[in-house]
């Protein structure tokens, strides 16, 4: 015990938070909504729009940081492995910000060394994630067809002539 706090066990014990902080609760739904752990089929195009991946995954999402944010982890195989070291793994970060009812993303694809900062608010019934991509290019993620079941994600980056490409989807079902 240091000055009256306890150290906790991990950094973990401190980082997992049991539900949305109660103050925040109305704004924090809507990535709380995917709070548990979905099936995924994760695919990847190429430039001509060419089917490169197709194989299963799971994203699971859950409570951090004293109920006002929500992390998640995604997991794929890679290369035909799925195993420990060897798949694709990453985590993003999603804080709300209740006086723009907007959230900020970080997403950290392990596997890749990728780091990408979003924007994300709610469109309609969509959700839309808008930043730029690692090169500057444009990115627009987007989680549609949303119910308590399901949800399809979508990957789109901009090309240099401005046209909107799709780059990876997600089909998730629990």
């Amino acid at each position: 015990m240091i000055d009256g706090y306890r150290q906790p066990d991990t950094p973990l014990t401190e980082l997992i938070a049991r539900g949305p902080h109660p103050d925040l609760s109305p704004g924090l739904a809507l990535f709380g909504q995917f709070v548990g752990t979905w099936t995924m089929r994760v695919r990847f195009f190429d430039t001509a729009g060419t089917t490169t991946f197709d194989h299963p995954g799971r994203w699971s999402f859950g409570w951090v940081l004293d109920g006002r944010s929500v992390q998640d982890v995604l997991t794929y195989p890679h290369g035909g492995r799925d195993e420990y070291g060897a798949r694709g793994i990453g985590t993003s970060l999603r804080h709300y910000y209740p006086t723009t009812n907007t959230w900020r993303v970080v997403w950290l694809g392990t596997h890749s060394g990728t780091l990408i900062v979003l924007t994300a608010r709610a469109v309609g019934d969509e959700i839309h994630l808008e930043g730029p991509d690692v090169d500057g290019s444009a990115l627009l993620w987007t989680f549609t067809d949303i119910t308590s079941s399901r949800f399809h994600w979508h990957g789109w980056i901009a090309d240099s002539d401005g046209t909107w490409r799709l780059e990876q989807e997600m089909l998730a079902s629990r």
